[in-house]
């Protein structure tokens, strides 16, 4: 654990450092007695204090959406929260780290802040995590810190099923594929399950072709070997769609759909189930990180 504050353990609240030392006090301004009895010099309204877990190892690879509780408290008064508002509006910071290496070395990062990049992005699937959580550090009469920090990582899942979905309403006529809109938004879609519940018309090609055969030309009679002509037989049918899922986003996947013996475009009626990791973003009011 790391940051750049101290944890006072007679309140037990992680607070912000000032940047004030020794030989400063004996400079102007600070050398009146009420400043030299102040340990609290320098902290401003854009002075934060920033607190890092130690690294936490998820026990495999996986793609995870983290829930940060964070419990604040004010110096003197710990059991007093900071007060989230517009003075501060992207207080708390709160930084996702994620590697394959139990060092962190190679890791890839998401920087999410309170109001105007609250929503948490997938890092791909990692081992290894680490969260920083950076707080407004308060006023020289009333620093404030950290009094708990909660950190969870976690793979449930949630579902959702569209029904009787027309993919001819989605084509844009210029591509062959389709983008099925999904009524929730995900950190990430992880599986997309396809079933036709439509048919369409098909032609199968049943029979045997032409043989070449190495004679020279009219040197025997027209159906003397078995195989020198063909008998080929071309017929319609009805048959389910081939469907395949090739892309997924947040909030979308697309599949392209094609007829199962000459694997031409076409479209059809499906069902589809989509599971995937909720959204994750910090609420407003509480700073937290969270499903939603």
């Amino acid at each position: 654990m790391a940051g750049t504050g101290f944890y006072d353990t007679s309140q037990n609240i992680y607070l912000p450092k000032d940047s004030l030392t020794w030989t400063d006090l004996g400079n102007s301004p600070y050398q009146t007695w009420d400043n030299y009895t102040s340990w609290y010099q320098n902290i401003a309204s854009d002075t934060t204090v920033a607190f890092t877990s130690a690294i936490i190892d998820f026990g495999r690879n996986a793609k995870v959406i983290p829930a940060v509780t964070i419990v604040t408290g004010k110096d003197g008064n710990t059991s007093e929260a900071i007060t989230l508002d517009s003075s501060n509006e992207n207080i708390p910071t709160i930084l996702v780290e994620g590697s394959v290496n139990s060092d962190m070395s190679s890791a890839s990062s998401v920087t999410l802040t309170r109001t105007s990049a609250p929503t948490y992005t997938s890092l791909g699937a990692k081992r290894y995590y680490r969260v920083t959580v950076t707080l407004n550090a308060g006023t020289n009469s009333a620093p404030q810190g950290l009094t708990g920090l909660n950190i969870e990582l976690n793979t449930n899942t949630s579902e959702e099923i569209l029904e009787g979905i027309d993919t001819s309403d989605y084509d844009d006529g210029s591509s062959a594929t389709r983008t099925i809109t999904t009524n929730n938004t995900y950190t990430d879609i992880q599986y997309v399950g396809i079933t036709p519940t439509s048919t369409v018309s098909d032609t199968v090609v049943t029979g045997t072709g032409s043989v070449s055969l190495y004679v020279a030309s009219s040197y025997v009679t027209t159906g003397y070997f078995v195989g020198d002509t063909s008998s080929v037989t071309t017929s319609s049918i009805t048959s389910v769609p081939l469907a395949r899922c090739v892309s997924k986003s947040t909030n979308n996947f697309t599949v392209q759909i094609y007829l199962p013996n000459n694997a031409t475009e076409t479209d059809g009626v499906f069902d589809f189930m989509v599971r995937g990791l909720p959204q994750s973003k910090i609420d407003a009011t509480t700073g937290n990180l969270g499903s939603v």
